[in-house]
């Protein structure tokens, strides 16, 4: 556990079946609860959250009342995969930055800020401590998505955080605000579905722009990585 933005966690359903229901997020889930920490436990982890992404409605029926099982990735394919997995999860992530303010729920309970482990900005975040560095310049379509997301961030900030919070900014019906009775607020290291419901609040039509092309490049990723694991890998053979 930790209140710094140093780690990931995932829900990881262990059956093929319920693979609709694995996510990423920046705390505890409810339920089958994985922590990546390092770069070791991020290839497991970001591994198993792609692959259920990818055959998500595409794997063979004898497959449905099977546990997903670790793909067999050649040594040399292995920086690749990672690679595309990586970028995959920065742009399918649920991370948020948010505050539960102190004495909520119970009196006595200490003020818990979550920052976002997976903005390309934040020196500090997991992205950039850990898996930054790892990512396979050869990898095109991984290298294209990240490219993109870093722009995303780097325009949010320059033209409409400009480096530091804006509050009351029409967020506080979402379930990360709804509950407290502080404002509503993003900051240049906000979670990318929060950066998207502002530009569609506001109609900031340049963010939306670069979401669309991040949507287009994230389908390509997602289809390389079902294209290495059935048909490079075997997974299914």
């Amino acid at each position: 556990m930790s209140n710094l933005s140093d780690r990931v966690w995932f829900r990881l359903d262990n059956d093929l079946k319920s693979c609709n229901k694995t996510r990423l997020t920046n705390v505890p889930t409810d339920k089958y609860s994985y922590s990546a920490y390092d770069l070791k436990s991020a290839q497991s982890l970001f591994t198993w959250f792609a692959l259920t992404k990818a055959v998500n409605g595409r794997y063979p029926i004898w497959a449905n009342q099977f546990d997903i099982w670790a793909p067999q990735i050649p040594k040399n394919h292995e920086k690749y995969f990672y690679s595309l997995c990586f970028a995959f999860a920065l742009s399918e992530n649920r991370c948020i930055v948010t505050k539960f303010e102190k004495d909520n729920p119970v009196k006595g309970a200490p003020e818990v800020y979550i920052d976002n482990p997976l903005c390309p900005t934040n020196p500090e975040s997991f992205w950039l401590a850990t898996l930054a560095n790892s990512i396979d310049t050869n990898c095109k379509n991984a290298n294209d998505l990240i490219s993109l997301i870093e722009n995303l961030y780097k325009t949010w900030n320059l033209e409409y955080c400009k480096g530091s919070k804006i509050e009351n900014v029409g967020l506080d019906k979402e379930a990360y605000f709804k509950y407290f009775d502080y404002p509503d607020f993003v900051t240049p290291y906000s979670g990318l579905i929060q950066i998207k419901k502002y530009a569609e609040i506001h109609n900031a039509e340049k963010i939306l722009t670069l979401f669309e092309k991040i949507m287009e490049q994230t389908k390509k990723v997602k289809e390389e990585i079902y294209q290495l694991l059935v048909n490079e890998f075997k997974y299914f053979d």
